[in-house]
């Protein structure tokens, strides 16, 4: 063995720099240590910290870590290797890091580069991070690096920085275009403004899906947005197309050939349908469908539409088609004047199909509105008037049909009619408001349904001067309930406290509380028969004493 203090040695195609180099003739067999750097004539590089070279063979044997530069950028690194000059193939063993000249990460185990066919490829598990943060998780890969393109077969899933998952049996991946093509998909959406619900469970299944930065497209699909079923069922709705693009810029989603099946029956068809994705805010189109099945109207489907008329109104038709049951149409107008806001929200349907003892005919609707003023003032007073209006026609409609709106839904007992003014002045300390109200309840066992409040006056001022503060409040209320019975009650109260000496240690208050109470009633059990005026009063003394350790 002879040893020599040099620092390169040309072979044949290569050329080797290493710290120390000994070469055995006889068995044509050189060691590389420290710091080598073999090259070959196109510019691939190997760097590692010790290299056994085998001059007849032309085969390197690496240990103790490397790393590999190719002609592209690219940049390997690991533990163990070879290279095979003649074939020029480099293969790498155990944990192995790649990355990109495009910037894309990939984590693997063992990993072959073959020189003359400029792939690289993988037989084990791996990691792909890409540039846009995608997680990209495969059982094995072939890197093509003059095209910049990945393969993979078996089971691959992809997780994106939003949390949405997708899967495949094949995968392409191209880094320029940044683009992924799969077959045999699945996607999940996790996000939460996919979600109409916190249960909806949206995915999309197709034969083949590619994804990119501004667009994704599905080839035979099919997408629901229901919860998963036992035994995996088929779910309560789905909407099958020939071919789905989700327009990411445009926040838009269009079908070819639409289907929407109800327990994989096909209910609709449209050669043509788009509506907003679920990240839009306000846009017109159609809006994410909902199915219901209920035991006294049945299976239904509700695919609303949204219709943005101009910058301040809008109108949402949210109509559920029933399989055996007459439609119901539903819609709510919304419009935004100036410092005042409208809505309507309004339905009806023919009622049932098919009558019966339990199943009484006859059409069925509501009508629901608010409209809100804010009166202009000046910064210290706040003036609103607010109008409420509730109407069904059949005390069991809501339930029946699970009607849920901004206004009222379906759990709610009592309708309230009303119309309301407030007033406020922060600089005076005054609070004024009125409201006239009529009530109706939805409930079986109530013989009379209505209650009218009318009027309802509340009148507060807060009180300050040099012996004290206080409150004075007036409440002046006239009910009128189950036909004829009436109550008026008139309550004032005046609440002062004094200020007196306050010690460093010892600090306390007069209270006063004044109270006036009248009251008349008609026909009500368990009240004074007389008209009734009463006054209480009361005087305390609140006290606190520091104590000291």
């Amino acid at each position: 063995i002879y040893l020599f203090f040099t620092n390169f040695l040309h072979a044949e195609n290569l050329d080797i720099k290493a710290k120390s180099i000994s070469i055995d003739k006889a068995n044509q067999i050189s060691i590389f240590k420290d710091e080598v750097v073999i090259k070959d004539q196109e510019n691939n590089v190997i760097k590692t910290n010790y290299a056994e070279y085998d001059k007849k063979s032309k085969f390197f044997l690496i240990k103790n870590g490397f790393q590999v530069i190719d002609k592209i950028g690219n940049y390997y690194e690991g533990l163990n290797a070879t290279y095979d000059e003649n074939n020029k193939i480099f293969i790498g063993k155990g944990p192995t890091s790649i990355n990109t000249i495009e910037g894309y990460q990939v984590e693997t185990e063992g990993i072959l580069i073959d020189y003359n066919k400029n792939i690289v490829r993988s037989e084990n598990s791996t990691v792909i991070v890409d540039s846009q943060k995608n997680s990209i998780s495969m059982q094995n890969f072939e890197y093509e690096k003059n095209n910049n393109i990945f393969k993979s077969l078996g089971f691959i899933k992809v997780v994106d920085k939003m949390k949405n998952s997708y899967e495949f049996s094949q995968l392409y991946l191209n880094e320029k275009t940044k683009e992924i093509i799969g077959t045999d998909a699945k996607a999940f959406f996790n996000q939460e403004n996919f979600k109409d619900h916190p249960q909806n469970k949206p995915r999309i299944f197709s034969n083949t899906m590619s994804l990119n930065k501004n667009e994704s497209q599905f080839l035979k699909s099919k997408f629901t947005m229901c919860n998963y079923r036992e035994n995996d069922k088929c779910p309560p709705w789905e909407l099958s197309a020939s071919k789905l693009k989700h327009n990411k810029t445009k926040k838009t989603i269009y079908y070819d050939n639409a289907v929407v099946r109800v327990y994989n029956i096909p209910i609709f068809y449209f050669p043509k349908l788009a509506h907003p994705d679920p990240t839009v805010d306000r846009r017109s189109g159609f809006l994410n469908p909902s199915y219901t099945d209920t035991k006294n109207l049945g299976t239904s489907l509700k695919l609303p539409y949204f219709w943005a008329i101009s910058d301040d109104k809008d109108l949402t038709i949210n109509n559920r088609l029933f399989a055996s049951e007459n439609p119901l149409f539903v819609g709510e107008y919304r419009q935004a004047l100036k410092n005042s806001d409208l809505i309507f929200n309004f339905g009806y349907t023919d009622g049932y199909n098919k009558t019966s003892a339990t199943k009484k005919g006859g059409n069925k609707s509501h009508f629901f509105s608010k409209f809100t003023k804010k009166f202009e003032t000046n910064e210290n007073v706040d003036s609103n008037l607010e109008l409420n209006l509730q109407h069904v026609s059949n005390k069991k409609y809501l339930k029946l049909y699970r009607i849920d709106s901004n206004l009222v839904n379906y759990s709610t007992d009592t309708l309230e009619n009303d119309i309301m003014y407030n007033y406020y002045n922060d600089e005076q300390n005054f609070l004024f408001q009125s409201k006239a109200s009529a009530f109706r309840t939805l409930k079986d066992k109530y013989n009379d349904k209505y209650e009218y409040i009318i009027p309802d006056l509340s009148f507060k001022k807060s009180l300050f001067n040099k012996n004290g503060y206080g409150n004075f409040q007036s409440n002046l209320k006239v009910q009128n309930y189950e036909t004829n019975k009436y109550k008026k009650t008139l309550i004032n109260n005046f609440d002062w406290s004094f200020k007196t000496k306050q010690f460093s240690w010892f600090k306390g208050n007069f209270l006063t509380n004044i109270k006036n109470v009248n009251y008349d009633h008609q026909n009500i059990d368990n009240y004074k028969p007389d008209t009734v005026n009463e006054v209480f009063g009361s005087v305390g003394y609140l006290a606190s004493v520091d104590l000291f350790k």
